[in-house]
């Protein structure tokens, strides 16, 4: 929210900065050269804040990350401190498995949006299968299975009857081997614990 108010004053300002400039010119030759470099900053000014979201996106899901874990690692402190073992170890058990369900469900979303910026003309659906270790800042991604529907138009293929379900995955992961590499070079999972099968129409 800062940001968007940070633009819109800079906007403002170098809007105001240029209508002034532009009062004061003289008509003359030099006029268009003025316009030009005023232009010049207005699209600086406007590509800026797009440069720094796209070059900080993912510092800042990991500063996100970071700063999720250090509040959770606070309290888990504070409750430990406070006596009462078993109920804590009851607390600790429900904010683990809500912590996990909250990352699962953040790191499936992510992954998504990841894999549409990089294939825009597919649609995708993530669900990871990890064990998480919020002390250690630990992730153990066991599986990841990727969903994919493809928007643009396909040949039928033809029906078989007595159709083996491991060769069609291994006939989708040959097609989508691009996705696999990408997935796997990203975000440092093997190409052995990513799986993709076709979304239902």
């Amino acid at each position: 929210m800062e940001a968007l108010k940070s633009l819109v004053a800079t906007l403002t300002t170098v809007l105001i900065f240029i209508s002034a400039v532009e009062l004061i010119a003289p008509k003359n030759k030099i006029k268009k050269y003025i316009s030009f470099v005023l232009g010049l900053i207005l699209i600086s000014v406007i590509l800026n804040p797009i440069i720094k979201f796209i070059s900080n996106g993912e510092r800042s899901i990991q500063a996100g990350i970071e700063n999720y874990t250090s509040v959770f690692s606070k309290n888990e402190n504070r409750i430990n401190s406070e006596g009462d073992i078993d109920s804590s170890f009851e607390n600790n058990s429900t904010n683990n498995n809500s912590r996990k369900s909250a990352f699962i469900k953040n790191f499936n979303k992510n992954c998504d949006s990841m894999l549409k910026n990089k294939f825009p003309n597919l649609t995708f659906k993530s669900n990871v299968d990890c064990d998480v270790d919020f002390v250690n800042i630990n992730i153990n991604i066991k599986k990841l299975r990727i969903g994919i529907k493809d928007k643009s138009i396909k040949k039928i293929e033809p029906i078989m009857i007595n159709d083996d379900k491991q060769e069609k995955n291994e006939n989708l992961n040959n097609e989508y081997g691009d996705i696999i590499t990408y997935v796997s070079s990203e975000l440092k999972i093997p190409k052995e614990k990513i799986e993709v099968y076709r979304l239902d129409e």
